[in-house]
């Protein structure tokens, strides 16, 4: 669920509704996958202001000391139902939340044999912001930034094609996350979903 989104291009608009500076970033893949590097608002834990910043997709806990490579878990993304249980994703939960943000996500759908895949964007044209979270690792390698995006049961819109969704948040609501605050994580976006041709994938 949600292991492939199209990142904004342009992240300008941070700075207008939560006081972002985009900062320079170092080139990022505009397609990412899991173990490729995305830009994620945070809040800096010792100035509290928020910040944006490059990270792996998918998380690697803090209390891991292990190489990279030797991580094999599927941790890019967490259920929302039990993120906060679970040992990968419960510091993050409690202490580090970010936000992703994303032009569009995608997903697969249908029999094996012929698996069908699909662009999933607000269906309002707004930029899609996914709830996540994220954690600091000091690996064999160094340290490592990383991220999970979170999941919720597929709204009404998302529900012919997968069972899960990712969870969306309103501008209203992107503060007070970052804050670790508490925030409606049910409701689900208004989502367009269209089928993509051979061409697209190409």
């Amino acid at each position: 669920m949600c292991g492939q989104f199209d990142t904004l291009a342009q992240l300008a608009f941070l700075q207008d509704l939560l006081g972002v500076r985009p900062a320079a970033l170092p080139v990022l893949p505009r397609r990412v996958a899991p173990s490729a590097g995305a830009a994620i608002v945070v809040e800096n834990p010792e100035s509290r202001a928020f910040e944006v910043m490059p990270a792996r997709f998918g998380l690697v806990p803090s209390w891991y000391r292990g190489a990279l490579k030797d991580w094999k878990a599927a941790t890019f993304n967490a259920r929302v139902e039990e993120a906060n249980l679970k040992p990968a994703f419960k510091g993050a939960w409690r202490y580090r939340r970010a936000l992703v943000p994303a032009e569009a996500f995608y997903e697969w759908s249908g029999p094996k044999t012929h698996r069908r895949r699909y662009r999933v964007a607000r269906a309002d044209n707004q930029p899609l912001m996914l709830a996540g979270l994220w954690e600091e690792a000091y690996l064999a390698e160094g340290e490592l930034w990383s991220f999970a995006v979170l999941t919720r049961p597929a709204g009404p819109d998302m529900a012919a094609i997968h069972d899960r969704e990712p969870v969306i948040l309103s501008p209203q609501s992107w503060a007070a996350w970052l804050r670790r605050q508490a925030v409606d994580l049910r409701q689900p976006a208004p989502l367009g979903v269209s089928e993509e041709t051979l061409g697209s994938l190409l």
